[in-house]
């Protein structure tokens, strides 16, 4: 990944207190030794409605619906996040720095979908409105923008005859694009012109007013049709979880595992809560450097269910999916039920962090790096802490200089000043391996507290990054 350099200059100082643990391992060692499963979430505090899509360098970007965080930053205009791994993410801003002025007042951009043609990348989103929603569309060459906004609706429902036009699903075959809507008044297909900014014909339905947040996977000869049945956001009674029925035409009809056609109450259930989860639902899928399928959808912790905002706590969580029969599956159907399996992805170097509690506004933290079993890794590592008006801010440990065998595990540890946080006492800070601030091959953030210690956390930080190189 690569980092545009940005108007806050990021500075490698050396850090004065360090310690070096170095151990060569084998190759055999590396590979049997046990990895440590993902903890979901892996987005938090809020990834409501994630859709995800890999840039051609191979990192990944997701996009979600609007929200206040409650970390005194005010309402994200549709967060953007990266990763390298689909578990370790990093905030990179909003698509929306200034909303475009056609958007009514108080009305927030929702329910994201991005697809790429020809190096142009195209986010289409939601307008909620009772009487008349709208669908709107910004584009970009680079997945992390800048976006710009189209300037009008691409429809809104009283255009095309049909209620609901929201959380927008765009499938595109090389020639046709079909838009797929829905928000309990059934979904719908929709064609699109050409160049995707307004309606070619005449909306279909396809599943009943049970659903929302459609979304579309093709495989073996199926076009597999996942969406959401419930209220999303009712607390801890929830009863939000995901459906999907498959057909062999995208206009459907799709049928369950059962026989049950979605647009007459039919559709297998593969996600409903569970104990700790609420509400698992509005779900993308994306594939691993293996071709296994990942689905990720935003779940309610039960225990921390609103933000401080007093929005829903929605973090974003990712399971593996597993074709039975040309059907998916999802562990035992409830959320982070797949564990402790990671997505299979191809990186250069893997970075873990970790902190000891703080004493006395110092922070102890633990760098460990493991090169690829295949590979020699040469580079550098150092600590950031994100900074307020987003990005990685200040360095404050580092950076080290490199240079690992295939399969070398090597572990910094420093002591510095806990740096300043949000106005909820959290900051973020991020181990990051790269040749400079703007070439980054693989970082791991962390979360803590001034005011208390906290569990750690995988909540992403803020700016934009590209891979710095190749895999």
């Amino acid at each position: 990944m690569h980092f545009p350099e940005s108007a806050h200059a990021v500075s490698l100082r050396t850090s004065p207190t360090r310690r070096w643990v170095v151990t060569l391992v084998s190759l055999l060692a590396f590979v049997l030794a046990p990895q440590i499963g993902h903890a979901n979430p892996v987005v938090e505090p809020v990834a409501a409605d994630p859709t995800v899509i890999r840039d051609d360098d191979g990192a990944f970007y997701m996009f979600t619906t609007a929200d206040d965080w409650g970390n005194g930053r005010g309402m994200h205009a549709m967060s953007m996040f990266t990763s390298f791994d689909l578990v370790d993410w990093m905030y990179v801003g909003d698509v929306f720095d200034e909303l475009p002025a056609w958007h009514p007042p108080g009305k927030h951009a929702w329910a994201p979908s991005v697809h790429e043609v020809d190096g142009m990348y195209h986010l289409y989103y939601s307008l909620y409105d009772v009487a008349n929603p709208c669908i709107g569309l910004a584009t970009a060459t680079d997945p992390a923008g800048p976006w710009t906004d189209l300037g009008r609706p691409v429809f809104c429902a009283q255009d095309v005859g049909i209620e609901g036009t929201i959380d927008p699903f765009v499938w595109d075959d090389g020639t046709n694009l079909t838009m797929l809507v829905g928000n309990f008044k059934g979904i719908h297909a929709i064609p699109l012109t050409t160049d995707g900014t307004a309606p070619d014909g005449t909306p279909i339905q396809v599943a009943d007013t049970r659903f929302e947040g459609p979304f579309v996977e093709y495989r073996n000869g199926f076009y597999y049709l996942f969406v959401s049945a419930g209220n999303c956001c009712n607390g801890g009674n929830t009863a939000y979880r995901v459906l999907a029925g498959r057909s062999t035409s995208l206009t459907g009809p799709y049928i369950g595992r059962k026989g049950d056609d979605l647009d007459d109450g039919g559709g297998a259930l593969l996600l409903a809560g569970s104990d700790r989860w609420a509400g698992p639902g509005h779900n993308a899928i994306v594939a691993d450097d293996a071709g296994n399928d990942w689905i990720i959808y935003h779940a309610s912790p039960r225990y921390d269910i609103t933000l401080p905002s007093g929005a829903q706590r929605r973090e974003g969580l990712i399971d593996r999916i597993v074709w039975s029969n040309d059907w998916p599956e999802i562990g035992d159907g409830s959320p982070s039920s797949t564990r402790p399996e990671l997505p299979d992805i191809d990186v250069p170097v893997k970075v873990s962090l970790a902190l000891d509690p703080l004493t006395s506004q110092q922070v102890t933290a633990t760098v460990q790096l493991t090169a690829a079993p295949d590979r020699p890794y040469t580079g550098r590592v150092w600590v950031t802490a994100d900074a307020a008006e987003g990005g990685p801010g200040e360095t404050v440990f580092g950076p080290i200089e490199v240079n690992l065998q295939p399969g070398e595990i090597r572990e910094e540890t420093a002591t510095f000043p806990a740096p300043p946080g949000t106005s909820g006492g959290q900051f973020d800070l991020y181990a990051v391996a790269g040749t400079t601030p703007t070439d980054i091959d693989e970082f791991a953030p962390y979360t803590a507290s001034k005011r208390r210690w906290r569990i750690p956390h995988r909540r992403p930080g803020r700016r934009r990054i590209h891979r710095g190189r190749s895999r």
